[in-house]
């Protein structure tokens, strides 16, 4: 599917019923996120549109269908849309069943009015050091003021009559969409979201953006967003963010701070080394679950939307992998220090290497009831016949069992055995 592009395309099961897939401007346009379409059964279709049927059937019949119907959001008014649908190669699943499926593309109307744009331009707004923007229901930017060339070096006529989504950061496309979804659906006051978006010389703006949704205004038919830069203050606070990491650097401790989602920001060295990977290479992943064991991914996704609710910190065991095939144990805290004020929380996890102490414990774990006795007698600094006599057993079994204890838990000598597990604060009894 084609992303960060203006071009709108939905894949549809065969009758037209569901949708499968859908770019993001169409998501954007259609208010569906990603789990609306999951979750199946979503119709975009306007089921008062008696024209619907007969589209559908023209398109069994030749394969393709181009016409007219009406298309219908989630949220909001339906639209009238130029809608092209054409049969695709049938796929195969994994039981090697012909999968049939629908490629749709469209054009929606234009559903500004123009004396709503010329209304727009005499606006005491249309002269703010603030961008103004009309959206048309369909997310095609219609109206923009001349400030935005201070902001984003575009000027109006660039932007004007395009889906301005492709110029969002690859990586706050989904939470903005999600965002906005959720602004449309929530009433009151609009709250305050900031992205990050392209400027003309190449670089990334932070915007604090306010949406309106107005599109059940008969003389709008849109939404009003207003925007502002505010990269500098997202710079000074983010400096802010990282003194406490700076002045922790060479702790014994590994830091992170994350976004609510996962996404690192920043680390710090012993961060680095205990995951066995790079600040480069952290920062490209999507989310830190994605150090984990699989099998520890979901509890801890779940503990950072514990923490981003108000959730009390707790700490937990999980395993990350590194990349040369290795498995380290790390005891994790994540916490909510801050709010940023800039509609993100900023969490910061703690992580300290337990890999030793799980390697004992797992050890100990191994070993039988007496040879846990006599580890325990090992640390009291007991010597054999010791042994023997509080055990009631001769010197030869004790030995017979010091030889077990030494050879689980891999050490060489019953001074490192009870070293080892002292160290390591394991108690084997």
């Amino acid at each position: 599917m084609p992303e960060l592009s203006a071009d709108r395309v939905v894949l549809l099961t065969p009758d037209w019923t569901g949708i499968l897939d859908a770019n993001t401007t169409c998501r954007y346009q259609l208010r569906l996120s990603r789990e609306d379409i999951l979750s199946g059964g979503i119709s975009i279709f306007d089921p008062t549109d008696e024209r619907v049927e007969a589209a559908r059937a023209e398109q069994r019949r030749t394969g393709t269908f181009e016409g007219r119907l009406r298309l219908q959001p989630k949220e909001g008014a339906p639209f009238e849309a130029s809608v092209t649908v054409v049969a695709v190669s049938p796929a195969h699943d994994a039981d090697g069943v012909a999968q049939g499926l629908a490629r749709m593309t469209y054009d929606s109307d234009r559903q500004v009015p123009p004396a709503l744009e010329q209304s727009w331009s005499r606006h005491p707004l249309h002269h703010s050091p603030d961008v103004v923007a009309l959206y048309e229901a369909d997310g095609t930017l219609r109206y923009i003021s001349p400030s935005v060339s201070d902001v984003l070096g575009w000027t109006p006529e660039e932007m004007t009559g395009r889906v301005t989504i492709d110029l969002v950061h690859p990586d706050d496309v989904e939470p903005m969409i999600d965002a906005m979804l959720d602004a449309v659906a929530t009433p009151g006051p609009a709250v305050p979201m900031v992205f990050r978006v392209l400027h003309r010389d190449g670089g990334w703006r932070h915007l604090e953006v306010v949406v309106r949704d107005l599109s059940d205004d008969p003389e709008v038919g849109g939404s009003t967003v207003h925007f502002r830069d505010i990269t500098r203050r997202v710079e000074e606070l983010d400096a802010s963010w990282f003194e406490v990491l700076d002045a922790l650097e060479g702790s014994s401790a590994g830091i992170a701070h994350v976004t609510p989602e996962g996404r690192v920001l920043r680390v710090n060295d012993r961060f680095q080394e205990i995951v066995g990977r790079s600040d480069h290479e952290l920062l490209q992943l999507d989310s830190l679950s994605e150090v984990l064991h699989p099998d520890d991914r979901e509890a801890h996704r779940t503990e950072l939307a514990r923490q981003v609710a108000g959730g009390s910190p707790t700490v937990a065991d999980w395993r990350c992998a590194r990349p040369d095939g290795s498995i380290a144990w790390v005891t994790s805290t994540v916490q909510r220090p801050v709010r940023s004020g800039l509609a993100a929380d900023l969490l910061v996890l703690t992580v300290e290497d337990v890999t030793a102490r799980k390697e004992a414990e797992r050890a100990v774990a191994l070993l039988t009831p007496r040879e846990r006795e006599v580890l325990t007698m090992l640390a009291e600094g007991l010597d054999n016949n010791e042994i023997a006599q509080r055990l009631f057993v001769s010197v030869h079994t004790v030995k017979h069992h010091v030889q077990g204890v030494l050879r689980k838990l891999e050490v060489p000598d019953r001074r490192r055995a009870a070293e080892r597990v002292a160290a390591m604060g394991v108690v084997p009894t």
